[in-house]
């Protein structure tokens, strides 16, 4: 196709023009042998023959030129742009966001979650603020107390020497014998603010006023934590209080058996909110938030939030985590257990010493989670973290967004990461606004499952301005994802490396951007090194340099898929005619098939095939039952002596400038994989 021709044809982008996109291409052309050929004669190119039908039979449609209308492929939902991915109907409460063709749904009204009084907070789900645990009481102490005299009574303003009666109740918790409590006992906390540490058996309650009012402060003692939690008889009970602002943990339970934290905030406390350790030992939270964990004053270490450990069982319900340190939920070990619903984790800032990490969640070496309904926002490093063999993570209505890069040096701040055997299943999961990778899979036996998904809006890293995935697949790790919308990502839709294997099945790869600092990359789908893609119903669009991009020793093989907008890549430092591409399928030293394809809209090669001396994998390229279309070469070959009948299997080329050329083009690199 004449210089002329190309420039009427380039496909404008949305929010660029035409003329935009021509002055990178002009470049990019002046550098190819084929434009002298070009202006040598009106039809411009000599041309390999390709047949514009591709039928073996030679059949025709009963068009006047003879051609086979191929039929596009088999999508049901391409012309509504996305997969029918059902994040919808949100969960009780959430807010219904309608974004580009998906509904999505968020936990906080439009204006996001309110800034409280004294003894509230803003649960997910709900509309605004309201009192931790309930409203406080007219009286000193909680409304609903037993009447069977099991109650030991504790006010401030009593006088000294009092004997846990209501007439005459003890002036402060460190009166009272705890040891020597019995199973069912009450212990009633007026409101006031009390010095000391409690050391409570199993079975033995303790019911402060209300958060707002009632508060324990621990002390400068040995104590490891403001309340540690015994073995005994039946459940500990902490109900209507606030700890906090102390230079100890909030709660410690350690082969204390089953505790329950009811209408509790934690807050300022020093190295964990709670830490629970041992197999017989579970914690059940209800009405909780943790915030402000301080790290240790020594040496700046920990600072979480809720940290399990050998075999623990947490269940939390209408649970808020928030500006903790190191982690926010923190759980490691065989056997331990952890169950989220209606939770928030968020705002985690890094190790002070050390000025890393800042994970929302994190999960290893052989723990559980599963999260329901469940937002993790404005972390650092990464909002969910799991790692370890045995490792499983479950994910149902999550939202992990805006995670944030180390403040140590500008890099990370990925949604989820997955490693080194770990799993993670995850249906109706929104992952938004993160930085570096939104998902991030690594190592062999991590495998990851997506079902009902979007992810969407990686940036670059903030160090280099690099990378911005939106899933990144490598060694040896494994990915299935069904319907899911990869929306607005940056260098990458989804990179796959080092023998990683993903199945993908009504999948939408839209709008990849370059990286901003170079312009380079922006492609659509890519496997390298030995990676696998198998893959039905898939729709990539808008991408820059590549749309699907196969490369050294890599199989895709997609069927029933759409390609269409390649653009060039957006240089930033003209002239860089090396880098601008723009075509639909790249098979470099490495295998591609198509079946039931539309490829439309490259702007250089609808497919290239490329073999080079530097490596020994073979080009294996065959298509089948498609449509190569508007590109300026349908086919750019670049491998001698290949079986262009591999190219012409019901394959039709259509409105191309070029049905088949032969000219050497230059060779796409291939993306930077991750260390780790």
């Amino acid at each position: 196709m004449c210089p002329e021709a190309l420039r009427e044809r380039v496909p404008p982008r949305a929010g660029m023009s035409a003329m935009v996109i021509w002055p990178l291409m002009a470049p990019y052309l002046s550098m190819w042998p084929l434009i002298a050929m070009l202006a040598a004669q009106p039809g411009c190119a000599d041309e390999t023959p390709v047949s514009d039908g591709g039928a073996s039979d030679g059949a025709s449609d009963g068009n006047a030129d003879g051609r086979v209308s191929m039929a596009p492929p088999d999508i049901p939902w391409l012309g509504e742009g996305v997969p029918p991915i059902m994040l919808a109907p949100c969960p009780p409460g959430w807010r219904e966001v309608v974004a580009d063709g998906v509904t999505e749904c968020d936990p906080y009204p439009l204006e996001g979650p309110a800034t409280c009084e004294a003894g509230e907070a803003h649960f997910p789900g709900e509309p605004g603020c309201r009192p931790i645990g309930g409203s406080c009481p007219t009286g000193d102490y909680a409304s609903e107390l037993p009447t069977d005299g099991s109650v030991l009574y504790v006010n401030a303003a009593s006088a000294v020497g009092g004997d846990g009666s209501l007439a005459a109740p003890y002036r402060g918790p460190s009166e009272i014998d705890w040891i020597a409590l019995s199973p069912g006992t009450t212990v009633a906390i007026a409101k006031g603010t009390y010095e000391g540490t409690l050391r409570v058996k199993g079975g033995v309650r303790i019911v402060g006023a209300c958060v707002r009012d009632t508060r324990l402060t621990g002390d400068t003692g040995p104590a490891p934590a403001v309340i540690t939690v015994l073995g005994g008889v039946g459940d500990a009970v902490v109900q209507g209080l606030t700890i906090g602002a102390t230079a100890q943990r909030g709660l410690l339970v350690e082969g204390g058996g089953p505790v329950t934290l009811d209408g509790v905030l934690i807050e300022r406390t020093t190295s964990a909110g709670i830490r629970a350790a041992g197999d017989d030992t579970s914690v059940t939270l209800r009405d909780v938030v943790i915030r402000d964990t301080q790290p240790l004053a020594g040496d700046g270490t920990f600072g979480r939030g809720i940290t399990l450990q050998e075999g623990v069982d947490l269940t939390a319900n209408r649970l808020v985590i928030r500006g903790n340190h190191d982690t926010g939920v923190f759980a490691h070990g065989v056997g331990t257990t952890v169950a989220l619903t209606d939770a928030v984790v968020r705002d985690t800032q890094p190790t002070a010493s050390t000025r890393t990490s800042g994970r929302g969640i994190g999960v290893q070496s052989g723990a559980r989670l599963t999260a329901n309904r469940v937002l993790v926002s404005g972390n650092r490093e990464v909002g969910v973290y799991t790692s370890g063999a045995g490792t499983d993570v479950i994910l149902t209505h999550v939202v992990v967004r805006d995670t944030q890069p180390l403040s140590s040096d500008a890099t990370a701040g990925r949604g989820i990461s997955v490693r080194s055997g770990a799993r993670l299943a995850a249906t109706g999961l929104l992952v938004a606004g993160n930085h570096d990778i939104g998902v991030h899979i690594s190592r062999a036996g991590a495998a990851v499952t997506l079902t009902d998904s979007v992810i969407r809006d990686t940036q670059p890293r903030e160090s280099d301005g690099a990378f911005g995935r939106g899933i990144n697949v490598q060694f040896e790790a494994e990915l299935s994802a069904m319907r899911v919308l990869v929306l607005r990502n940056h260098e990458h839709g989804a990179f796959l490396s080092d023998g990683a294997v993903a199945t993908m099945t009504d999948v939408a790869v839209r709008n990849t951007q370059p990286q901003p600092g170079t312009g380079d990359f922006g492609r659509g789908l890519s496997a390298q090194l030995g990676a696998r893609l198998d893959g039905d119903r898939l729709a990539v669009d808008a991408s820059f340099g590549a749309g699907v991009f196969s490369h050294t020793g890599s199989l895709i093989d997609l069927r029933d898929v759409s390609i269409a907008e390649v653009f060039p890549t957006a240089c930033t430092t003209p002239p860089c005619p090396e880098r601008a591409y723009g075509h639909g399928a790249v098979a470099l030293n490495s295998a591609l098939r198509l079946t039931g394809f539309h490829i439309r809209d490259a702007v250089t090669c609808g497919v290239i095939l490329i073999s080079t001396s530097a490596s020994d994998a073979p080009v294996a390229v065959d298509l089948e039952r498609g449509i190569v279309a508007a590109a300026e070469i349908g086919v750019c070959l670049q491998v001698d002596g290949y079986d262009i009948g591999r190219l012409q299997n019901d394959v039709e080329y259509r409105d191309n400038g070029t049905n088949l050329d032969s000219t050497m083009l230059p060779v796409p690199p291939s993306g930077d994989g991750i260390s780790g």
